[in-house]
């Protein structure tokens, strides 16, 4: 009893998260598959990730297809804005490679910056779209000011997002694991650096918001003298 009640019961909740993420991830790779719907499946990915972190009753399949249907048009719009902009870069370095002209040297660095800004930007606006009804317009300008508030946290939640690719890159024979766990178990290492941001929005919105009083329903001898 005691294996079931201790340290047991704590190999059986991991085991549990294990199978979750691991059934999560294959829902993400499969709606990803046709890459235009990669937005779409990342914000359901973290609209799940959420519950799951946080303990709060999660079901899994439900869940994420119920966010991926709510937000498949703005999310999927959201994800071509971001392959026009790393095509856009990648045309950009492509020409200055073929031209070879000392004019166009400073995209040697301005490339890699402004990719690196987007990739950052790219960590929050799929988290900000699972939680938050905004316009594609607030979901960038809320992915910056989230930038500027929590500098270190993005950077890690970058690292989440860029280490499996090169993990995969690194190791191919090992891509079966990418299958298995690659997108969802980064997934939730990001979690652990956003959910205190979150938190703290959400915390910010009540206190902009608060309750108003309700107003008490006139009783039956008001009412008659009103009339």
């Amino acid at each position: 009893m005691d294996f079931i009640s201790g340290r047991g019961a704590k190999f059986y909740e991991f085991c549990t998260k294990m199978y979750e993420l691991m059934w999560l991830n294959v829902l993400v790779f499969v709606t990803s598959l046709p890459i235009v719907t990669i937005g779409a499946s990342f914000s359901a990915m973290h609209y799940v990730l959420v519950k799951i972190y946080r303990d709060e009753e999660e079901k899994i399949t439900k869940d994420f297809f119920k966010s991926f249907g709510k937000n498949f048009l703005q999310a999927t719009l959201i994800w071509l804005i971001y392959l026009a902009i790393f095509g856009f870069l990648l045309t950009l370095d492509y020409i200055r490679r073929l031209l070879q002209n000392p004019t166009l040297e400073y995209l040697k660095l301005l490339v890699p910056v402004l990719a690196f800004i987007a990739i950052l930007s790219l960590c929050w606006v799929f988290v900000l779209q699972s939680r938050y009804k905004l316009s594609i317009k607030d979901i960038f300008a809320f992915s910056f000011t989230r930038i500027i508030a929590f500098p270190i946290r993005t950077i890690f939640m970058a690292l989440t997002l860029i280490l499996p690719v090169v993990f995969v890159c690194i190791a191919p024979g090992l891509a079966i694991i990418a299958v298995l766990l690659g997108i969802s178990v980064p997934g939730i290492l990001s979690t652990c650096f956003y959910n205190k941001a979150l938190e703290v929005m959400e915390d910010d919105s009540a206190k902009e918001q608060p309750e108003t009083p309700q107003e008490e329903e006139p009783s039956d001898e008001q009412e008659d003298n009103l009339e």
